[in-house]
């Protein structure tokens, strides 16, 4: 018999509605400044997963490349918990060719086997993830068997992971301050920011979170912010990118999936990690960033640090459940799929 998921199991608050239940872990994902920009449709038993616009950051994600991983990284946490319960998936990227708001159809079959890559192991581990920002054991790396687990998590053709090399790290730290400089001399961007720090994207109190936006936004903050990063960068004992054989749409959500894999295989073990967005986020230092990693003409998509450090203790503000999913009326043949 299938061993379905109780609430005592991952703390108070989890729904005890099945559909609900994998919306709820899904927005639990990792998002770019904790942005949080997808929407879910439950429609008997499907589940569409779309991009939510106003949750945009024009200025940080001008083309919304990290839109659509964010989204992969919600899409791939609610298929984690559809292998917890028992569930097989039938998947359908962008259904509607004319609406790339529409990023996946997910069909629940509660009668089906699960995916052949189940990853139902691994669901203990969502509520637990969390991005660090604390220093890392420059001197304890992760072990080898790890990183080509998390390795496997990709699939080295759609999407890759590359590793650097230590003697790289410093070219990496010094192009990360290029980025951070170059973004906090827009002032558009210091706005959405704060904005976002504002809002407790951080998961630092009320007080906190204003007056980190009041910070963001009108001081000279620049140097400190690059220099903070690349020490971070620097204390890490590993790093790595993740890439993909192009750079549609379809790609980029596939990024996000891999990486919310590799997230909770490192929390499953001890590992922690943080992702650097700002080389991302502008062309000439993406452009760099593939050519330090020496990944030809794939596309760069999300570069993290891995290592050892204390948790954090503060937890990122998250929207409530009934902002994000919506029910819609079911349809004729809907309760074979979820029967």
């Amino acid at each position: 018999m299938r061993v379905r998921p109780r609430a005592p199991e991952f703390g108070a608050g989890v729904p005890s509605d099945p559909m609900e239940r994998l919306a709820h872990f899904a927005h639990l994902a990792p998002s770019t400044h904790n942005s949080q920009p997808w929407r879910f449709v439950v429609e008997g038993g499907a589940i569409d997963v779309f991009t939510d616009p106003a949750r945009a950051l024009p200025a940080a994600d001008r083309d919304r490349r990290e839109m659509y991983l964010s989204v992969g990284c919600a899409l791939e946490t609610l298929l984690v918990a559809a292998d917890y319960e028992g569930f097989g998936v039938n998947l359908a990227y962008f259904p509607v060719a004319a609406d790339d708001s529409y990023v996946c159809r997910v069909e629940i079959l509660r009668q089906a086997q699960k995916r052949p890559n189940s990853a139902a192991d691994l669901l203990h581990a969502v509520p637990h993830r969390h991005t660090s920002h604390k220093p890392f054991d420059a001197a304890r790396p992760p072990a080898q068997r790890d990183l080509e687990l998390m390795a496997r998590a990709a699939d080295g053709n759609e999407v890759a992971i590359h590793f650097l090399g230590a003697h790289a790290h410093a070219q990496l730290a010094e192009l990360l301050e290029s980025a951070e400089k170059s973004l906090f001399a827009d002032h558009g961007y210091r706005e959405e920011l704060g904005r976002w720090i504002g809002e407790g994207a951080l998961g630092t109190t009320w007080m906190m979170s204003k007056l980190g936006q009041l910070a963001v936004s009108r001081l000279p903050l620049a140097r400190q912010v690059a220099y903070a990063e690349a020490a971070w960068l620097r204390s890490a004992p590993a790093v790595a990118l993740l890439s993909t054989r192009d750079d549609r749409r379809m790609f980029q959500v596939r990024a996000g999936q891999a990486y919310v894999r590799v997230a909770l295989i490192a929390e499953s073990r001890g590992i922690r990690n943080q992702p650097f967005s700002a080389p991302l986020e502008l062309p000439g230092t993406r452009a760099a960033l593939g050519e330090l990693f020496g990944i030809g003409a794939r596309a760069p998509q999300h570069v993290f640090r891995l290592g050892y450090a204390e948790p954090e203790r503060a937890r990122t503000a998250r929207r409530p459940l009934g902002e994000i999913m919506l029910r819609a009326p079911a349809r004729a043949g809907d309760t074979a799929s979820a029967s």
